[in-house]
């Protein structure tokens, strides 16, 4: 793998990386190292760099089985927020396995290799990816999910969530407006997906299979409720991957 060409996106992608992925000790550990990446990043008002601060101080201190829960209650229940990029671009459509492959060779490219815990379009991925090449074109992937992020922070912003203040930094970094009025106003009449009566709709709603046609799980696929992991692994054609935080 080489290294990057003048990135000085390189640090605060694998910062915004560690804060959107599953908590655990080791971020804890590192919060204060996460805050001052993303505090000094250009751009941020002075409301955000306080925002960081308040997030990360949160990170730190709270409870982690707590703040494990927000997580899942954040992301797991909702697609509409959902860290998988594809989910908001082919939802279950056919398309969406061979974007994965695209995706997946992209990483292999660079050297990397991902376990099959996790899948390629989950965000965190994406940034680490993102962080390990030049910063042209870094910008030219992160610009191409640009209104995703922009529409999942919209959402988490109407949630009154914690995890929209990564997302806020994250569009700053590329220039990109964290609400945008027309994704605001759509987003202020779209019915959300994680309350308790959508949630209950949708088991009730949900199809029974049994015998030899009932769905498995496959290496790369994901169980709603389940933490999966994030793990990069060696390829043994590159130099060694990194492990994400």
């Amino acid at each position: 793998m080489t290294e990057p060409i003048n990135n000085s996106l390189r640090y605060p992608l694998r910062a915004l990386a560690a804060m959107l992925g599953y908590p655990d000790e080791e971020v804890r550990t590192h919060a204060d190292d996460l805050a001052d990446v993303l505090a000094v990043q250009p751009g941020l008002t002075r409301e955000e760099r306080s925002a960081v601060e308040h997030f990360t101080a949160w990170l730190r201190d709270d409870d982690l089985l707590e703040i494990q829960g927000t997580y899942v209650e954040t992301f797991d229940r909702s697609k509409k927020v959902s860290l998988y990029l594809f989910e908001h671009v082919y939802g279950e459509s056919r398309d969406r396995g061979p974007a994965m492959v695209e995706l997946r060779n992209a990483y292999a490219e660079q050297g990397l290799v991902i376990d099959c815990r996790e899948l390629p379009d989950f965000l965190p991925l994406f940034l680490e990816f993102c962080a390990e090449l030049p910063e042209a074109e870094a910008r030219s992937w992160l610009d191409e999910v640009g209104e995703i992020l922009q529409q999942v922070h919209v959402r988490l912003v109407d949630r009154d969530s914690r995890y929209a203040v990564p997302l806020c930094v994250l569009l700053r970094m590329l220039g990109l407006e964290p609400l945008p009025e027309a994704l605001m106003r759509a987003s202020a009449g779209e019915e959300r997906d994680d309350t308790r009566a959508v949630l209950d709709r949708t088991w009730m709603e949900a199809p029974v299979t049994f015998g030899p046609d009932q769905p498995r799980t496959s290496c790369g696929a994901t169980k709603q409720w389940q933490e999966q992991p994030v793990q990069w692994v060696d390829n043994p054609r590159a130099g060694p991957a990194p492990r994400s935080t």
